[in-house]
């Protein structure tokens, strides 16, 4: 290479060295504003916040409060995920400037900062706004990494739209771009433990039963196992009950929108031993797991001891009184029984959740719906 070509490309590279150096560096200013609150009167008002709205190149996602919940406009105004909108909120509240950043715009593509509505934009608009539609804070956000001196904390470069001014501020604020990501996940929740029978009914007809004989018990049996046959994994037989009874969103949407008429629709039921009757339906179409759920109270499900497991606690009780033995410790020793949840609190359960449900269908996520459509033989130890 000659000396030529050399003194050009040094010439260059301080060009491009002294571009990056200047897109960096902070503005010239009487007054450093380091420490300073992004939004220095957000948190004093933080819970004036109605409205969480996020614009980005996926679309516009606005957030709403009625009442004491918050739901998703664009997803027909399924109640939305409460941790998700405080991390969010007070997130942004709580943002502290490190330094001011350049102010020319034709650097706003580095630092991930030009408006939302530009062609190529990769940034995220954040806006807040209290009951009255009144902004509270609106903000361009852009790159973003992990701080090098603070544990637990981002450094983000951030823009006021319409403010030539860029910043990057310390902080740990992130928001979600997709509409479904800002929903409540879980739907169902039933205790595992509380579950004393799980039936699922394939379209063929094919069973798969589950059991369990007393509230203490820690494993499902396979009650139409093949004869001769041994499960694989109890881990496995255990994963479906607990499957069936407690399941996340990856999507929701009007019932109204999916019929459950089908022909291939597999229905799931589970009995716990104080009496709820829970059915699950699922449906696979379009690459889709869509979920339907209803519950029942039913009085005879409600466990209850045996009569001679009774008879053999007594029958100890009396022959640890004839050998003389202290009273208070025979009580604590004696196994107590399992703790049903009261018929009153079951029933006040089931109208919850039956209210929670009534009005949609669920796409759940392909793995918990693979694992609801398990058949006998799928469980089966491999010879």
């Amino acid at each position: 290479m000659t000396s030529k070509s050399l003194t050009i490309l040094g010439s260059i590279a301080v060009i491009l060295i002294g571009a990056a150096l200047l897109m960096s560096q902070p503005e010239k200013s009487g007054q450093s504003d380091e420490g300073k609150g992004l939004f220095p009167e957000l948190m004093s008002k933080i819970n004036d916040v109605a409205e969480l709205v996020v614009k980005s190149p996926n679309g516009t996602i606005t957030i709403g409060r009625k009442g004491d919940s918050w739901t998703v406009k664009e997803k027909h105004d399924y109640p939305a995920n409460m941790g998700k909108i405080r991390e969010a909120v007070v997130g942004l509240g709580e943002l502290k400037i490190i330094e001011a950043k350049t102010k020319k715009p034709e650097f706003y593509e580095k630092l991930g900062l030009e408006d939302v509505e530009a062609e190529g934009s990769s940034s995220t608009r954040v806006i807040l706004k209290d009951a009255t539609g009144t902004t509270m804070a609106d903000v361009i956000v852009g790159k973003q990494q992990p701080s090098k001196g603070s544990l637990g904390q981002d450094e983000v470069y951030v823009r006021k739209p319409g403010d030539l001014q860029t910043w990057l501020v310390m902080g740990k604020f992130s928001v979600e771009k997709i509409p479904s990501q800002w929903l409540e996940k879980d739907f169902l929740e039933v205790e595992p433990k509380r579950v004393r029978h799980v039936t699922i009914k394939h379209p063929d007809n094919t069973k798969l039963i589950l059991k369990k004989e007393n509230p203490d018990d820690q494993d499902f049996t396979v009650v139409n196992l093949p004869k001769g046959k041994e499960v694989q994994s109890k881990f496995a037989v255990n994963n479906i009950a607990s499957t069936v009874t407690s399941l996340g969103l990856e999507d929701v949407k009007p019932a109204s929108e999916i019929s459950f008429e089908d022909t291939g629709v597999v229905m799931a039921t589970f009995e716990t031993f104080d009496g709820l009757e829970g059915t699950v339906q699922l449906l696979r179409k379009d690459e889709k797991n869509y979920v339907k759920v209803s519950a029942a109270f039913n009085p005879d499900l409600v466990w209850k001891p045996k009569p001679e497991e009774n008879s053999e606690s007594e029958k100890q009780a009396d022959e640890e009184n004839a050998d003389g033995k202290d009273t208070e410790k025979k009580e604590a020793d004696t196994p107590k029984p399992p703790k049903i949840k009261p018929e009153a609190d079951v029933k006040a359960e089931i109208e919850a959740l039956n209210k929670k449900v009534a009005d949609w269908v669920y796409v759940i996520p392909k793995f918990r719906a693979d694992t609801i459509l398990k058949k006998p033989e799928d469980l089966i130890k491999k010879s």
